[in-house]
């Protein structure tokens, strides 16, 4: 059975709103993307003991950095030596924290130049001393502004990569974002099967001529089967990642690059009836 969480900007930048409404569920751990405004590169030390706080005083995990590692522009070598310096910092949080995951991309594919997996493999050279000092693991995220556009694009990556520290996050609402891609579940998960790490729980809804997030069990994920299967087969955590919003709409910058007050704007009341649903649906925090 696996356990359960939730990105806290999804909800709100108030990290203690967005552990209080994680505790009022019954969730056992929170993933840390924005808060205070900042995500993780940006984030101080003093910013990191106070989400380990309020963590500890809802007696919640943290249990994966949603860090912006590499969704970036290949070419733009200064922003690549930044994120490798933010990255040293944010390897201290994580100590802190007391969680050995963190999510990373693979370059944007709106870039000046689109890499090579081999490429991207070479990138990550630096990184994985730092992950290797610091005992910790990247999770590597598949969606459509990136490289790896598709669980087959990211299974491509990570035998290029090759390495113990690199592995799959499943997203399989980002998989449904392609009307062209097999089915996230069954067909998905058993591709990336022996590499996944973290799960992501969103469904989006894709069309010929795009996507948009959808409130779950109406987009294109099999939830109906997938959560029964995760029960059995998955030990990690399923992070919520809503972005769906009822009364509004997240623009497309902001689905691409989430963090900050804007991107949470309308996200509480969504997140709030996607936890409902979960739990009336598919009593998902129950075991079968």
């Amino acid at each position: 059975m696996y356990k359960t969480a939730v990105i806290t900007d999804e909800i709100t930048q108030d990290i203690v709103v967005a552990a209080k409404l994680a505790k009022q569920y019954g969730l056992d751990a929170l993933e840390i993307r924005s808060v205070f405004d900042r995500n993780p590169f940006q984030m101080s030390m003093q910013d990191a003991r106070e989400i380990k706080s309020v963590a500890d005083d809802y007696g919640l995990k943290i249990c994966c950095v949603a860090s912006p590692l590499y969704k970036i522009d290949f070419a733009d070598k200064q922003k690549q030596t930044e994120h490798i310096e933010a990255l040293k910092k944010t390897a201290e949080f994580m100590h802190l924290w007391k969680t050995n995951l963190i999510r990373g991309f693979t370059f944007l594919t709106s870039g000046e130049l689109v890499p090579t997996f081999e490429e991207v493999a070479a990138a990550y050279e630096e990184p994985l001393k730092i992950a290797e000092d610091a005992d910790f693991t990247f999770v590597i995220e598949s969606e459509p502004s990136v490289t790896t556009t598709s669980f087959l694009k990211l299974a491509e990556f990570l035998r290029v990569v090759n390495h113990k520290r690199v592995k799959a996050l499943y997203d399989p609402g980002n998989e449904a974002s392609d009307i062209s891609n097999p089915p996230a579940y069954p067909d998905g998960f058993e591709l990336l099967r022996p590499e996944i790490r973290h799960v992501h729980i969103k469904d989006i809804l894709g069309t010929k001529s795009g996507f948009e997030p959808a409130m779950i069990g109406e987009g294109g994920v099999d939830y109906d089967g997938l959560i029964p299967f995760l029960k059995k087969e998955y030990t990690g955590y399923c992070s919520i990642e809503t972005h769906y919003r009822i009364t509004s709409h997240l623009t497309d910058e902001e689905l691409v690059h989430p963090q900050g007050s804007g991107f949470s704007l309308g996200g509480e009341e969504a997140t709030i009836a996607y936890l409902d649903r979960l739990d009336k649906r598919w009593r998902w925090r129950e075991s079968l």
